[in-house]
């Protein structure tokens, strides 16, 4: 089972890819610190400070402007960034759940909905909603 979750954002396609790959402006929305640029073949230490926590992620592929795979415990995510007329759809697709993970799954969606209205704020109004949850 994959989740996919997508959110219309008003801004360049640069725009909103910077905003994951460049460890200054992740934090804006996302995780509080990354420990270096993404590219592909990377392994990016990533930090929650609210929760004390990191993880690694590895980037597989990466699109400039228009995609970004990378895998995360068990699981692969992809994010693809489609412009529109106005400004982008951003996508994201977790892979690979199977039936006993309903549960995980479930707060999974949660998490990619948060995270890309928190995007979206910071992107478009340059709001920092995830830094309010120290």
């Amino acid at each position: 089972m994959d989740i996919q979750t997508q959110m219309q954002i008003n801004v360049t396609a640069s725009k909103a890819y910077e905003a994951f790959v460049n460890p200054n402006e992740i934090s804006g929305f996302w995780f509080s610190h990354s420990s270096e640029r993404w590219a592909t073949g990377k392994t990016i230490t990533l930090e929650y400070a609210e929760y004390h926590a990191e993880l690694d992620i590895k980037i597989t592929h990466i699109e400039e402007n228009r995609l970004i795979e990378f895998t995360w415990g068990d699981h692969s995510v992809e994010i693809h960034i489609e412009e529109k007329d106005n400004g982008v759809v951003v996508t994201t697709v977790e892979k690979d759940f199977d039936e006993s993970e309903v549960e995980q799954l479930l707060g999974q969606k949660e998490g990619w909905v948060y995270m890309l209205s928190c995007l979206k704020a910071y992107l478009e109004y340059n709001v920092k909603i995830r830094a309010a949850l120290l």
